[in-house]
């Protein structure tokens, strides 16, 4: 078994490698080569464990499961909130073959799936973006709406104006045109891309701030109970998801905005796979509003880890132990 730590996965897995792995992970699940069960969750004291199984048959075949905790109070523990690993299993023989930190992992490949819902979905010729949060998403979703846009000016917001700065700093030392602003009103007035990266239980943006043409990736949010974006705004914007059974189980934009009455019992969900493989209609007018609800599929994960694994073993990189 490969034991690959975040120090050695960085280097092996860019953002164009990520937005890459991430797009042959969609096509699968749009051409049926993907099995992706609903997460599991067990409830821990301050937090969850949450288990994310999956594989991919055929081209690109990969077999694995990712294993991560959440525990929101974390940071003030001078910790990160979400920590975890992911497996990988032979997929002929089941054997186990490599263990990999899923920290900067879970960060590129969410912001990778966004990289994509963007160059899709948003307005051609976007240049104006905002990302709400200023975590470990804040900064890969800078790097991921610089890879999709010809970006001219993003503005970032967070709760902790020194943090909102820091990530803005950041991202300039890496020539994106970023700079952090004092609400997420001035974020979002009139960008065309938004990205909620947060964690929040209540909205982080106001509907009236979001104009006609604009498209959200909403990422940051993905409980039952937890929302970043309001019931109103999601009345009024077309809805693509990466899985149809996980948002009615676990989005809380949609499922709250349900309880709202300000979407449908079964309100109408495109599949984002569809929109990649020209089976379903993306952007349909310069003035819809678009929102990628991204809860993240073990099969981005398992697609990543798969290059990182092989990389890896080409160059000689990990510690590699006998198990069984």
């Amino acid at each position: 078994m490969l034991i690959l730590r975040e120090r050695e996965i960085i280097p092996l897995l860019s953002m164009r490698d990520a937005i890459l792995a991430v797009e042959r992970a969609f096509r699968a699940q749009a051409s049926g080569n993907a099995r992706i069960p609903v997460r599991g969750r067990a409830a821990a004291h301050a937090g969850i464990l949450i288990d994310m199984p999956g594989s991919i048959i055929g081209d690109g075949a990969g077999l694995g499961t990712k294993l991560i905790t959440a525990f929101e109070e974390n940071p003030e523990r001078n910790l990160p909130a979400h920590q975890g690993v992911v497996v990988l299993f032979d997929h002929e023989t089941g054997t186990p073959n490599a263990l990999l930190d899923a920290s900067y992992l879970t960060a590129i490949r969410t912001a990778a799936v966004s990289a994509v819902a963007t160059r899709l979905l948003a307005v051609p010729g976007a240049r104006v973006a905002a990302i709400i949060g200023t975590g470990v998403q804040g900064r890969s979703h800078a790097l991921a709406m610089a890879d999709s846009m010809k970006l001219e000016d993003l503005r970032i917001f967070g709760r902790n104006a020194e943090r909102a700065e820091e990530c803005a700093a950041w991202a300039r030392e890496r020539k994106i045109p970023a700079r952090a602003v004092s609400s997420a009103a001035e974020a979002v007035r009139g960008a065309q891309v938004i990205n909620t990266v947060t964690a929040s239980r209540t909205p982080v943006i106001d509907d009236a701030d979001v104009a006609p043409g604009t498209h959200i990736n909403a990422v940051g949010s993905c409980t039952p109970i937890t929302r970043e974006l309001p019931g109103t705004l999601m009345g009024r914007a077309r809805i693509f998801v990466d899985s149809r059974e996980g948002a009615m189980i676990e989005a809380g934009d949609i499922l709250l905005a349900i309880k709202d009455g300000a979407l449908a019992e079964r309100p109408e969900m495109t599949l984002f796979c569809d929109v990649l493989t020209d089976h379903a209609r993306g952007r349909r007018s310069p003035e819809e509003i678009t929102v990628f609800e991204s809860l993240g599929l073990s099969i981005e994960d398992i697609a990543c880890a798969t290059l990182i694994v092989n990389r890896a073993r080409d160059q000689g990189i990990g510690i590699e132990i006998e198990f069984p």
